[in-house]
């Protein structure tokens, strides 16, 4: 029989290790396709990062790529490729101020008919791959194919 003091010893330290790995395990949400008010996207601890959709009237979407460092000239037009799952997607953008992060953003305003396809890729595919001016991300797309229904629903 071991002495009463290993025991607790090895108790209190294994609940210091699950303590430890619960907290440094990222909470499941902290990285989720989600619809807030009019916008769909990757959300990373509670901003939209990487590929946000927008509906800014009815029938109309604008596009959106962040989370790149990157500080781009407002106004200035740029290619973004977007790749899902091996099918391309070509869009042309422009620069916005990022605000909040003080990096840019690049915006693709288009009726929704013309972005059926990407939709489609969206909410079907596994990861769309982002082509920016400063280099490319990849965007996980696990969960949005609830994301994207909703925000047709919402966008007609």
């Amino acid at each position: 029989m071991q002495p009463r003091t290993t025991l607790a010893t090895r108790r209190i330290g294994a609940v210091l290790v699950l303590a430890a790995a619960l907290a440094a395990a990222p909470p499941a949400s902290a990285q989720s396709w989600a619809v807030a008010g009019r916008t769909a996207g990757f959300k990373v601890g509670g901003s939209f990062t990487g590929l946000a959709l927008t509906c800014v009237a009815p029938g109309r979407v604008e596009l959106t790529f962040s989370g790149f460092p990157a500080h781009l000239p407002t106004g200035g037009d740029y290619t973004v490729p977007v790749s899902v799952d091996g099918t391309a997607f070509i869009f042309e953008t422009e620069a916005r101020d990022g605000s909040e992060r003080d990096f840019s953003t690049l915006v693709h305003v288009a009726p929704a008919s013309e972005m059926t396809a990407l939709l489609d890729a969206l909410a079907q595919g596994r990861a769309a791959e982002v082509a920016s001016p400063a280099g490319r991300y990849v965007v996980p797309l696990a969960g949005s194919g609830r994301a994207v229904e909703a925000f047709r629903q919402l966008c007609g």
